[in-house]
């Protein structure tokens, strides 16, 4: 079964009609999701996208996958650029990422050491479908995860875009939480801004907002391609 990460916007997808919403509870608490016989959704944010990034509870999350019998996921997640060439509408899958100032784990009551990583075989498989659906990602990349809520500052992102090339506030901690509990995990992004200081226009909550809404309908394609053809 796949899992599948993603924004509020999703659950009105076609390739998330067949199926029911249920409550599944787990030792980190209760997480209400989409399931049908080959998918499984989770809405990050609450099924209102309401939760913060800061508060959202993906150890929760991934427990509810491994209940309901998932056995690889994948997150989509909107991003701003770091770099001037990577513009608003670009699908990027990172290869790596930098997150050294978030403490995300399971392991809060005995020393378990694990390395990091995206799964790349999961990780080609997705890319794979992409491409041969024309969707053609840039393939590469590292994500870098910050705190949120707030964007970072212009002088925020000129240092992060020293080891990155696009900045998110929720992926880097799936990633962790995934190899943790033993799911593969990769990422899919959109880009729907330059971060804060990367463009002539300024930044502003309402101009995000209307980039997500333009670019919704390529990554609903995106997703609709990976759950055929994963």
């Amino acid at each position: 079964m796949l899992g599948i990460l993603g924004g509020t916007s999703f659950k009105n997808s076609d390739a998330l009609q067949q199926g029911e919403t249920i409550g599944i509870a787990t030792q980190y608490g209760t997480v209400t999701l989409f399931k049908s016989e080959r998918v499984a959704f989770i809405s990050r944010h609450g099924l209102d996208g309401l939760t913060p990034p800061h508060q959202v509870n993906h150890a929760a999350h991934f427990a509810a996958f491994k209940e309901v019998g998932v056995t690889r996921v994948l997150g989509f997640g909107s991003c701003g650029s770091l770099k001037p060439d990577l513009p608003p509408g670009t699908l990027v899958m990172p290869n790596d990422y930098f997150s050294p100032f978030r403490v995300v784990t399971l392991n809060d009551v005995k020393i378990e050491y694990t390395v990091p990583g995206l799964d790349m075989s999961w990780r080609g498989k997705v890319m794979t479908a992409l491409q041969q659906a024309g969707l053609n990602p840039v393939d590469d990349g590292v994500y870098v995860e910050t705190l949120g809520p707030r964007f970072e500052t212009p002088a925020e992102v000129r240092w992060l875009a020293t080891v990155g090339d696009v900045v998110g506030m929720t992926c880097a901690a799936e990633a962790t939480i995934a190899k943790e509990i033993g799911l593969p995990y990769c990422i899919l992004n959109m880009i729907d801004n330059y971060a804060n200081g990367l463009s002539v226009e300024p930044l502003t909550g309402d101009s995000f907002h209307e980039q997500v809404k333009t670019n919704l309908g390529r990554i609903e394609k995106a997703l609709q391609v990976i759950v055929e053809k994963t």
